[in-house]
């Protein structure tokens, strides 16, 4: 508030660079503060009864339009049959937005996104795929640790927040990555027809 009141004032342009530094700043490291916010709050879901492919329909749509993939395409290969899932809306749509933004971000513009979607023994696996250079081998494991990032702006909590929100759910989180198929990001949740065990609800705090 303080700095956004200086913008008020008649400054010189050095001083106004000054003033525009401090203002990013400002945001990022309020960004940041919700990130770390985010993470270590224990996940309370508000669990709905949701068909996933026209979810993630609805969440592909407006994702279409980001600068992360402008020039790209994302493509979405839907289960032939209805899947229904007992799961928290919106943060849900948290974890696809962040997994097939990083997606995006990891290719070229030409380049295609696929998500898919199939069933498996009483579970959905929803499947994130993209070429592009592949992920090391050291690094992979460490993708998901609070705090680790491979982004010169990010944050490190991006990914450990989506692998807490699955696991919320009694859901799996994986990624793979190869020279030969590329990057696999995959989230696997129970049906609603199946009663897993007791969703874990971390008490981080």
């Amino acid at each position: 508030m303080a700095l956004n009141a200086f913008k008020k004032l008649q400054l010189s342009e050095r001083f106004q660079e000054y003033l525009s530094l401090s203002l990013d700043e400002a945001e990022r490291l309020q960004r940041l503060l919700n990130q770390i916010l985010l993470y270590s709050k224990q996940q309370m879901l508000e669990r709905s009864h949701l068909e996933l492919n026209s979810f993630i329909v609805e969440v592909l749509n407006p994702l279409k339009t980001i600068p992360a993939a402008t020039g790209k395409h994302l493509q979405l290969v839907a289960c032939p049959e209805p899947v229904a899932i007992l799961a928290d809306s919106d943060k849900l749509k948290q974890v696809l937005i962040n997994l097939i933004t990083n997606a995006c971000e990891a290719v070229s513009a030409g380049e295609t996104v696929t998500t898919q979607i199939k069933t498996e023994n009483h579970h959905v696996c929803i499947q994130i795929h993209n070429g592009g250079a592949p992920i090391p081998v050291e690094v992979l494991p460490k993708l998901t640790q609070p705090f680790f990032t491979t982004k010169s702006h990010g944050t490190g909590l991006g990914l450990a927040i989506v692998r807490r929100i699955v696991e919320a759910h009694a859901g799996e989180f994986s990624i793979e990555s190869s020279a030969a198929t590329g990057t696999i990001v995959q989230v696997q949740l129970p049906l609603a027809s199946y009663n897993p065990v007791e969703p874990k609800n971390d008490s981080h705090s």
